[in-house]
């Protein structure tokens, strides 16, 4: 390869006179090279060479077309293109969608406003843990007015899922006609493309009410934003340094917080205040609508008429025993109730000690006396008097009668053996 001054030499030399062979001698370059550089009319000019074309490059837009759909996995897209016929490696379609990953997918995106009373936007947010429970914060967020509910949480079960739903409607005082989620198995069971899973006491909750669910696209969190927001006010704004006993002390603050903070300073973007917004909202009215959001299981009763939950077994009616019952724990609550279709058979307080065994004698009321568990059937005294309390009550016999003497009867005794001690006949 020739450098432009190279080119230059070459025809300065050849203007001096000097052969080909000497010119070739001086630049070290072949004969045939200086006489195509002297029929040159200007120095050479070299460029990069024109790209070929990889294996890749038949399937380079079906490649663009799946990474602008989300699929920048390049596992998942080698597998689709071997099944198309792709004869390549992996490094190639490595170093082509990298640079695709870098790019950002949305450069610009249009605000979302929705009308009054026609959506609420509800979300989950994490806060660490408490008790060994992990403390989480179930968000509502009114999209018209901006209204927000907060209530810190231990658990994110449906049961709790549902009930915090109830205290946001009641402080709404009313209900929108739809609520949007993102794919939360509370809500969503499956995903799919010909539609979506919902959890059936989720829909039934929702039937109760007349509100629609819907469900945000997956990947987009900027579809919630609103809640999103909402989330992100609460832990720079309430949680930092933050200090209380229990759970009610925490959700106090966070009801009187919202009261006074979040609901009653002009919110950013409708530079409105959202507890004076609420009344433009036109929300469907409570009318008195509730759903039990107990935590609900199905039980056989025992042979010895008890039912279990949680590890603590509970007494029923006698006639109940080997029949299905419902056990129903409010969440939150103190107490356990056994019904069947609707109808209440037992209701005890709930044991926080698992293997508790909670009995009330009135359900073995009639059962045969043969049949009575011996805890509730002690054995009466064969002469009619009752047993002295104590241990053993009801599975052994009475002790024995012992009478009564005074100590100086012994003394005597003692007195006449030591008489007769050493005397022999």
């Amino acid at each position: 390869m020739v450098t432009g001054e190279e080119w230059v030499m070459v025809k300065d030399l050849a203007q001096q006179g000097l052969t080909i062979s000497e010119i070739a001698r001086r630049t070290g370059h072949d004969r045939k090279t200086v006489r195509a550089q002297l029929r040159e009319v200007g120095p050479p000019r070299y460029g990069p060479r024109p790209p070929r074309p990889t294996k890749l490059a038949p399937y380079e837009a079906y490649v663009l077309r799946r990474v602008q759909e989300g699929i920048i996995n390049c596992a998942t897209l080698l597998r689709e293109l071997r099944a198309q016929g792709y004869p390549g490696g992996s490094t190639r379609l490595r170093q082509f969608v990298q640079p695709l990953r870098l790019q950002p997918r949305e450069v610009a995106t249009c605000r979302f406003e929705t009308a009054p009373g026609e959506q609420a936007q509800v979300d989950w947010a994490s806060f660490g843990s408490f008790q060994d429970h992990r403390l989480s914060a179930f968000v509502m967020t009114l999209g018209y007015s901006r209204m927000k509910y907060v209530e810190f949480t231990l658990s994110q079960d449906l049961e709790t899922f549902l009930t915090c739903h109830l205290h946001a409607f009641a402080a709404f005082e009313g209900v929108p006609q739809t609520l949007l989620y993102d794919n939360l198995k509370s809500v969503v069971l499956q995903r799919e493309a010909s539609g979506s899973r919902f959890h059936p006491r989720f829909l039934d909750f929702a039937a109760v009410f007349g509100v629609i669910p819907r469900l945000c696209q997956p990947g987009r969190p900027q579809t919630k934003g609103k809640v999103e927001n909402t989330v992100g006010y609460v832990k720079g704004s309430f949680w930092p340094g933050r200090t209380f006993t229990d759970l009610a002390d925490l959700n106090t603050q966070a009801r009187e917080w919202c009261a006074t903070v979040a609901n009653a300073l002009p919110h950013a973007t409708t530079r409105a205040i959202p507890a004076e917004r609420l009344r433009e909202e036109g929300l469907q009215p409570l009318a008195g609508k509730t759903y039990d959001t107990s935590y609900t299981v199905s039980r056989l009763v025992s042979k010895d008429c008890l039912v279990s939950y949680r590890g603590s077994r509970y007494s029923v009616p006698w006639t109940w025993a080997r029949k299905a019952v419902v056990v129903k724990v409010p969440v939150g609550g103190q107490t356990l109730t056994v019904v069947v279709h609707d109808q209440g058979l037992a209701t005890h307080a709930l044991s926080l000690t698992p293997g508790a065994l909670v009995i009330d004698p009135a359900h073995y009321v009639g059962l045969p006396h043969a049949q009575r568990p011996w805890r509730l059937a002690p054995r009466p005294h064969p002469e009619g008097r009752p047993l002295p309390p104590g241990p053993g009550l009801g599975l052994h016999p009475a002790a024995p009668v012992v009478d009564s003497r005074a100590l100086s009867i012994y003394d005597t005794v003692y007195e006449e053996d030591s008489c007769h001690v050493g005397v022999t006949d």
